[in-house]
């Protein structure tokens, strides 16, 4: 009787070895396609030529220099428009736009694509001064606005408009761009245009 528990418990004992010998060969399996994977793995590195000065996104909010640089961008895409590049124009944008956000920005950019085709005109916008404030995930840019019917200018404008951001995943999303009043600014105005407005 004693011998046959002895050997009962020395197969349990055996067995026990085999499944602690298979885990510690699967973990040391594991560790070491780990340690090859990290080591032989591709650095990616984005580079923005427009930056004037080395940029990298944390995980609370983008630098003042990337929210100037995408407010830049994304005030050329919206406000320099004509007709013939208004598709190409819209989808670059639409790029940027949060998806809660994307079909109130695509339908205020149709309802312009309309009206510009319409009375084939084309605006150009020229900036002059932008203001951020990455915690609040808020942009202005001001400057002139141009409006072109064919190749005679119609109006030109001095205007401010602003941009709303979402910070989600390491990504900067656009959540709305719309023009407001330069006395709702929220940068200071030039002396330009303290001595205008006086």
């Amino acid at each position: 009787m004693d011998s046959t528990h002895a050997y009962s418990r020395l197969r349990a004992a055996l067995r026990q070895r085999n499944v602690l010998a298979v885990a510690a060969l699967t973990l040391t399996l594991t560790t070491a396609l780990s340690s090859y994977a990290l080591a032989s793995r591709t650095e990616r590195i984005v580079l923005v030529p427009t930056l004037h000065s080395d940029t990298a996104l944390s995980s609370q909010t983008p630098s003042p220099d990337y929210l100037e640089a995408v407010t830049r961008d994304v005030a050329n895409l919206f406000l320099n428009r004509h007709p013939n590049n208004l598709s190409y124009f819209r989808d670059n944008i639409l790029r940027l736009a949060h998806p809660s956000s994307h079909g109130e920005i695509e339908a205020a950019l149709m309802s312009t694509e309309r009206r510009l085709i319409a009375t084939k005109s084309s605006t150009v916008f020229f900036p002059t001064e932008i203001y951020v404030d990455p915690e609040g995930l808020y942009s202005e840019i001001r400057g002139e606005l141009q409006t072109y019917l064919g190749p005679e200018r119609t109006a030109t404008e001095r205007k401010v408009f602003a941009a709303d951001w979402r910070f989600q995943s390491m990504r900067l999303w656009l959540e709305d761009f719309y023009p407001i009043d330069g006395a709702n600014s929220r940068s200071i105005t030039t002396p330009i245009e303290q001595a205008e407005s006086q």
